[in-house]
């Protein structure tokens, strides 16, 4: 699956991760280089007051009987107002810095993002303790040691515990996807992808707030 030039794509912005709320504009794809992606200008249009940003650049195809979304988080690096398109047009364009790997994407699923050092909470999967690497209200992404082997399809209960000891109520989720370490020295390390199927109201506007917190100070930082 490859998203490039002539592609149509989504921008999906999450404006609201408490009231769950997100805008999406559309965009084709006129260039890309390396992990940059020159974009058409959307209506409304992208401003420069949101250079540093990061959308979810989403394209939707046909597999077999059903449509698939897939998508990657890039970060808004520059709006161009002459954009060469042509030998005798010019248009305003958007770029973008590619920031993760294509995957499948839900336009329902939350904003995802990556612990700091100063995150609140750390967090089990049956019971055993996981490394977290990145969560939204929709999901998360861990990794732990592939000695006890997770199935794809199994639902499993995610529990969090705060930093003060305090116990969150356990998360029901299913596993979406579980694959090994190819970089890692450590061979039996395993990623498990997990999408949240039962949440409970406190724990969400929790990590709502959490995650909220995270976004605000990745986007200060950049």
């Amino acid at each position: 699956m490859r998203i490039g030039p002539g592609s149509s794509v989504d921008l999906v912005l999450h404006l609201d991760l408490l009231k769950e709320t997100t805008e999406v504009r559309r965009a084709v794809i006129y260039d890309t280089e390396d992990n940059t992606y020159t974009l058409s200008q959307t209506n409304p249009p992208v401003r420069r007051s949101s250079i540093g940003m990061i959308y979810h650049i989403t394209h939707l195809t046909r597999q077999g009987e059903q449509y698939v979304r897939y998508g990657f988080e890039g970060k808004l690096i520059d709006i161009i107002k002459d954009y060469r398109l042509n030998s005798y047009q010019s248009v305003q364009a958007s770029i973008f810095r590619r920031q993760s790997g294509l995957d499948m994407y839900d336009l329902r699923v939350h904003y995802r993002v990556r612990p700091g050092v100063d995150w609140s909470y750390t967090f089990s999967l049956e019971s055993r303790p996981v490394n977290l690497i990145n969560i939204s209200l929709g999901g998360a992404l861990f990794s732990h040691s592939g000695k006890n082997k997770i199935e794809v399809g199994k639902t499993v209960q995610v529990m969090g515990q705060g930093t003060d000891g305090e116990q969150l109520p356990g998360i029901l989720a299913k596993v979406k996807r579980v694959w090994a370490s190819l970089e890692s020295r450590q061979t039996d390390l395993e990623y498990v992808a997990v999408q949240f199927s039962t949440r409970d109201a406190g724990l969400v506007r929790e990590l709502g707030r959490e995650i909220l917190q995270t976004q605000r100070g990745a986007a200060y930082k950049a």
